[in-house]
């Protein structure tokens, strides 16, 4: 299995996913962490194939959303609105994961993080880093200049 690791810029988030499982992407705070969320998201993707008597997905099997977004911050709940509107729909949720499935084409799931904010490192995978503009928070700067 392929495993990818990132640290996100701002350095908040480290970002992991299987590059030969479509759909499955994990962030920590920490990178020791990483591993272990890694393997208990592949284990809830597991079961839910195993749940469907489906075979175990290929890179093929990509979620395709056609849609561009600017986002400063996304949570697992705007996310789900987003699938939505995909004909995707939540098979599985829990405190740490949420795992959509799309109503016409079962074969085609996606797992993140059950989370207020989500990496953009994620969004980016997820709906393609040309589609998804991460607008960061404007930083405010005093005006020194005498009047």
């Amino acid at each position: 299995m392929k495993i990818s690791l990132e640290k996100e810029f701002d350095g908040k988030f480290h970002v992991a996913c299987c590059t030969n499982v479509p759909g499955c992407y994990v962030q920590s705070e920490s990178p020791d962490e990483l591993e272990a969320e890694l393997q208990h998201a592949l284990e809830i993707y597991l079961k839910n194939c195993l749940h469907r008597n489906q075979p175990f997905p290929n890179e093929s099997d990509r979620a395709v959303l056609d849609i561009r977004i600017r986002f400063e911050k996304i949570s697992s709940a705007q996310l789900c609105k987003i699938f939505k509107r995909f004909h995707y729909y939540v098979e599985y949720a829990d405190d740490r994961y949420v795992l959509v499935l799309n109503s016409n084409f079962p074969f085609n799931r996606v797992i993140f993080p059950n989370s207020l904010s989500i990496s953009p490192l994620i969004i980016k995978r997820i709906i393609g880093a040309e589609n998804a503009i991460h607008v960061q928070e404007p930083v405010l700067r005093m005006n020194t200049s005498a009047s």
